[in-house]
């Protein structure tokens, strides 16, 4: 019987052990997203999407190539700006030709010693994307224009940003500027955790108050994407907000915010071109938010109630094993498409290679962990699912077995061997001496 329990506990430890190779065969890796699902990105520079609850890129075309930022700027001009002037909205500023002699494009058209409210700026910057807020902005912060460039490459560098060099507030072509996609989603995913500007940059238009030298203006956005006064054809209502623009020698550029229930996205389009009278920014990035929306979520890839593998026990009369199960169940952003069965791999670590009772329900035995490609996607602990009480009878027989095989009962039985062997040794010995003795003399008669 002994030999039986001590082989059953032999063969479960294996099954545990070997269990990913039983249940999914060899590593499979993920295979994501058919290709032809993706769009084409022919026409464009460069484009990224981003989800913000779990950190990670879903899609990447050219990301590291390096590119004018062109309209891209203004989301780290409006974030700098905001970082200073963020509680001093109602602040006004009193325009001096030195501040927009250097706006040229898309502007609101100030005059000189107009009066304008400091929120009244951030209104023409993210929906118009107006160069003359831009500048006047760097100068409501900084008190020119050099400062708050600095800042604003500062601000990049401390973002991680290393490939990305601003050279003013409007992204107005000037040599040595250069950003990447990947460099855009971090200063588009930091200007969309700022509720104010997202929600101004998604308004279809801003109205703003008559000042000392102009009457009411009502400011219309121009991002086709948020908005269907500049141009029709593009609007897209999952898109909540961000920026768009274009400059002759980059291109058309987009950044974009999009989301459901449970996530959300950032999306950057560079460098696009117009084919056949479409802007490439504004269809690409609408493709992107189906992509992104429609092709990824949340999947439960362990069960909190399924059972693992089985673990031997010993000391109780009621079960010879324990089944292990997770303590919770394990949901992992993935690809929609993704088999759990064959794409990710599934392993048992375990911490003993078997209990002895008593054993209480929901002890942590191990790590039931799930990986694709040899990279760990996430893990839960393994415990026990119920209770094993200990027999008495059985810790009897366990210390008698031990005693019986320890040491000092192994040396005193081979004492006794060897005093007993002895004893009758000499015994022996001095029987034979006695019974020499014993032998009676013989005289001869005279």
């Amino acid at each position: 019987m002994k030999t039986y329990m001590r082989v059953m506990a032999l063969l479960l430890s294996l099954a545990c052990l070997v269990l990913p190779a039983a249940a999914a065969g060899e590593a499979v890796e993920l295979r994501g997203i058919a290709e032809d699902s993706v769009p084409d990105a022919t026409g464009i520079g460069a484009a990224a999407v981003w989800n913000i609850e779990n950190e990670t890129f879903v899609y990447e075309h050219n990301i590291d190539a390096l590119l004018a930022p062109a309209s891209l700027v203004k989301l780290m001009t409006a974030v700098c700006a905001y970082e200073v002037l963020g509680d001093r909205m109602d602040e006004t500023l009193t325009v001096e030709y030195s501040m927009i002699a250097a706006a040229s494009g898309n502007q609101v058209g100030y005059y000189v010693g107009e009066t304008i409210s400091i929120r009244d700026l951030f209104g023409g910057l993210l929906t118009r994307g107006a160069n003359d807020c831009a500048y006047l902005l760097a100068y409501a912060a900084d008190g020119g224009t050099d400062a708050f460039v600095a800042r604003m490459n500062a601000k990049a560098a401390s973002l991680g940003m290393d490939a990305t060099v601003y050279k003013n507030p409007t992204g107005m072509n000037a040599e040595g500027a250069a950003t990447t996609a990947r460099d855009s989603i971090r200063i588009a995913a930091v200007f969309n955790a700022i509720p104010a500007l997202t929600a101004l940059s998604g308004s279809v238009q801003y109205e703003m108050p008559a000042t000392n030298k102009a009457t009411a203006r009502i400011i219309y956005n121009r991002n086709a994407l948020v908005s269907r006064v500049s141009e029709t054809g593009y609007f897209d209502a999952r898109i909540t907000g961000l920026n768009a623009g274009s400059t002759v020698e980059s291109g058309y550029y987009a950044a974009s915010a999009v989301g459901s229930e449970t996530l959300h996205y950032v999306i950057v389009v560079l460098g696009a071109a117009e084919v056949d009278g479409k802007n490439l920014a504004y269809t690409y990035t609408s493709k992107l938010a189906g992509y992104a929306l429609s092709r990824f979520g949340y999947i439960e890839v362990i069960k909190a109630s399924g059972a693992v593998c089985e673990l031997p026990v010993t000391l109780s009369s009621t079960a010879d094993y324990v089944t292990l199960v997770p303590a919770s169940s394990l949901t992992l952003y993935l690809p929609l498409s993704t088999d759990v069965d064959t794409e990710l791999t599934k392993t048992v670590r375990l911490e003993h290679e078997s209990l002895e009772a008593p054993v209480e329900a929901g002890t942590v035995v191990g790590v039931y962990s799930v990986s694709r490609g040899g990279e760990l996607l996430g893990s839960v602990d393994l415990v026990t699912k119920n209770a094993l009480p200990r027999s008495e009878f059985l810790v009897v027989l366990r210390s008698i077995e031990d005693f019986t095989t320890g040491v000092f009962f192994l040396s005193t039985v081979c004492a006794a061997v060897v005093l007993t062997l002895v004893y009758f040794l000499v015994r022996a010995l001095l029987r034979r001496r006695a019974g020499r003795r014993s032998v009676p003399r013989h005289y001869r008669s005279r």
